[in-house]
């Protein structure tokens, strides 16, 4: 399943999220004013999340970056047709930033017993939830886009994500998000079992680099590792904008262990 795309399915949507989907906006709660619909997943994607969910039949899910609330529609409408039991949403700014639409939008579609807020930055969220003792089957990083957030983030979901689990990542056509796409792929016990449609095989400048690279050890130790180790090898196809993993071990550091460039 490497590389599999969702094209071709239908994702699961109740009314709210149809609304939204379809206006692009969201209204304050006070019905007064439309907000455009900004930092929110698309169709695509909200399609693979509910895909992986039917797949894994998860009990407990995570989200950072709960924002207008897209993105947990789609996992609780699926988390509810497996069976779930709980999806833990972490937002620091879901009051001060989104208003409190994202959670607004939870509660009015039917989730209110499924999902649990965590208003804390996730650095803090995620070393309470290891310290807490919580396991997840599933989790969806959304959050701030920066490399070494991203990498705290994963850091600490694969503390509590339970072997056989999935972690997502959204925005993976962002470099800072595909390095640590690359991190995890060249470094870490994980598999990627999805993703949504990425950008066309590379040209014939592209291949042409990569040959050059494959027959000269002096250009192997100059270029950047995707060319040595282009991201297709990986089962990741390019400029994706969601990769889903998943977890085929729990890792530990053996002696004398060195890092692969990524």
């Amino acid at each position: 399943m490497n590389g599999d795309t969702p094209q071709g399915a239908t994702p699961t949507m109740g009314p709210i999220l149809e609304e939204i989907l379809r206006t692009k906006s969201v209204h304050t709660l006070d019905g007064t004013a439309a907000l455009p619909l900004k930092d929110a997943i698309d169709s695509e994607t909200g399609s693979l999340l509910q895909k992986l969910i039917r797949q894994k039949r998860p009990a407990v899910t995570l989200e950072i970056g709960l924002a207008y609330g897209v993105s947990a529609l789609f996992i609780c409408e699926a988390l509810v047709g497996v069976g779930g039991r709980k999806h833990i949403a972490i937002d620091a700014f879901q009051n001060s930033v989104w208003h409190g639409i994202g959670i607004h939008h939870v509660r009015a579609a039917g989730f209110s017993a499924l999902v649990e807020l965590r208003e804390q930055l996730s650095e803090y969220a995620l070393p309470q939830l290891v310290k807490e003792g919580v396991t997840v089957d599933f989790a969806f990083i959304d959050g701030s886009h920066t490399f070494d957030q991203k990498m705290i983030d994963f850091f600490y979901v694969d503390r509590i994500l339970n072997v056989g689990g999935v972690i997502a990542f959204d925005d993976c056509n962002w470099p800072s998000i595909h390095q640590v796409c690359r991190f995890i792929a060249t470094n870490r016990p994980y598999r990627v079992v999805g993703a949504t449609s990425g950008a066309a095989p590379p040209g014939i400048r592209g291949r042409s680099i990569r040959w050059a690279v494959r027959h000269s050890q002096i250009l192997r130790r100059v270029v950047k590792p995707q060319f040595t180790a282009p991201d297709e090898q990986f089962g990741i196809p390019p400029h994706s904008r969601c990769i889903a993993f998943e977890k085929l071990a729990d890792y530990t550091i053996e002696p004398g262990y060195t890092f692969s460039e990524f």
